[in-house]
């Protein structure tokens, strides 16, 4: 960075203050803020196609465990394909591994992929007793909970952001688009006695998920790739699913089904790829609570376009749905108004070592 000189005109400025690049409350960086918004918002709508096929392979094996650690070890092979054709990739490997070995990046960050695989079991599991309604508010619940603690602390070294008005009232407006986009279904959710330890489950997971995005998001700075830290995630979660996959096979015995002839039902893990690579890209950007409202924004739409455009069952997004999704994209846009500029503590060090 460099220190300006100040004019008489314009009065004095702060040393360290890097004038040749656009503040962040001045037009230019306001653009590239909406553009990684709309960016998260996309790669959320990539979510609900991955529910759909890991669903459709987890109906077809009779085991959602094995569905997820199908999923995560398909993503690892692709990756895995693809950085023996991508020498950029390689050398992105090379250098996260180097920054392990020198300490700057710390080994606990290395297994985010467990937070993934843990999400991908409360998935299997939990939604099984709270149902979809249930699974998905509480779930949202925890990242919009996750989203706020991570950006106040800044883990995984990211720009602390403060918890401010706006973003406050976008994380309550996303609570409430949750909870109004699930109704028809609550109907059908079971009784609450028997859904508040798996609904706490899911909370939890939801939380992880959004702190696992944060670590992410530092593997991927200390490696100069997000596909780095997208090969990491995927063969940490693998390896932990297949683990507990064998446990479940030895305690409960293996489904017994045959793999799935149709390939389509397998790319789930290049879905998760996209999502996560995408998300270790703009967490750095744009903060984990904006990230994981856009990404749920764009989840809610994308839902609703699969439901209208190849319906899987015989009710179609009702009003309240898609009032629900409106609102979502509401929350958006009350909670980016200060996360590109005013909510974060500008004035730390850390704060400018993080944008340098």
């Amino acid at each position: 960075m460099s220190t300006s000189t100040a004019s008489p005109a314009s009065g004095p400025r702060h040393a360290g203050t890097d004038t040749r690049r656009p503040g962040p409350g001045r037009p230019g960086a306001a653009r590239r803020g909406s553009l990684f918004v709309l960016a998260a918002v996309v790669t959320g709508m990539v979510v609900p196609v991955q529910a759909r096929l890991n669903g459709e392979l987890s109906h077809r094996l009779d085991d959602g465990i094995a569905a997820a650690a199908i999923s995560f070890s398909g993503g690892f092979v692709l990756l895995t394909v693809l950085a023996a054709f991508s020498p950029r990739m390689r050398g992105a490997l090379r250098a996260l591994g180097a920054a392990v070995r020198e300490g700057r990046l710390p080994r606990r960050y290395l297994p985010a992929g467990v937070l993934g695989g843990t999400f991908a079991l409360a998935q299997s599991t939990a939604a099984l007793v709270t149902g979809i309604a249930v699974f998905t508010v509480s779930a949202i619940a925890g990242q919009t909970l996750g989203g706020l603690i991570v950006d106040a602390r800044g883990i995984g070294g990211g720009v602390k952001q403060r918890p401010g008005g706006p973003r406050l009232l976008g994380a309550a407006v996303i609570l409430v688009a949750a909870v109004i986009s699930a109704l028809p279904r609550l109907a059908d959710a079971p009784a609450p006695a028997t859904v508040v330890l798996p609904a706490l489950a899911a909370l939890a997971a939801g939380f992880l998920l959004g702190l696992q995005q944060a670590l992410n998001g530092a593997s991927a700075a200390a490696s100069g790739s997000p596909l780095a830290a997208t090969w990491l995630n995927f063969f940490v979660g693998a390896v932990f699913l297949v683990i507990v996959w064998c446990v479940k096979a030895l305690v409960d015995g293996p489904s017994g089904h045959a793999l799935p002839a149709d390939w389509w039902v397998y790319l789930g893990g290049l879905c998760g790829g996209v999502f996560i690579g995408a998300s270790a890209f703009l967490v750095r950007r744009i903060g984990v609570l904006l990230l994981s409202m856009a990404s749920i924004a764009g989840q809610l739409a994308g839902s609703i376009a699969l439901d209208l455009l190849v319906p899987s069952g015989a009710l179609s997004p009702s009003p309240l749905t898609l009032l629900g999704a409106l609102m979502t994209f509401a929350a958006v846009g009350i909670a980016s108004r200060r996360s590109r500029g005013g909510d974060r503590d500008s004035g730390s060090p850390r704060a400018h070592r993080a944008r340098s």
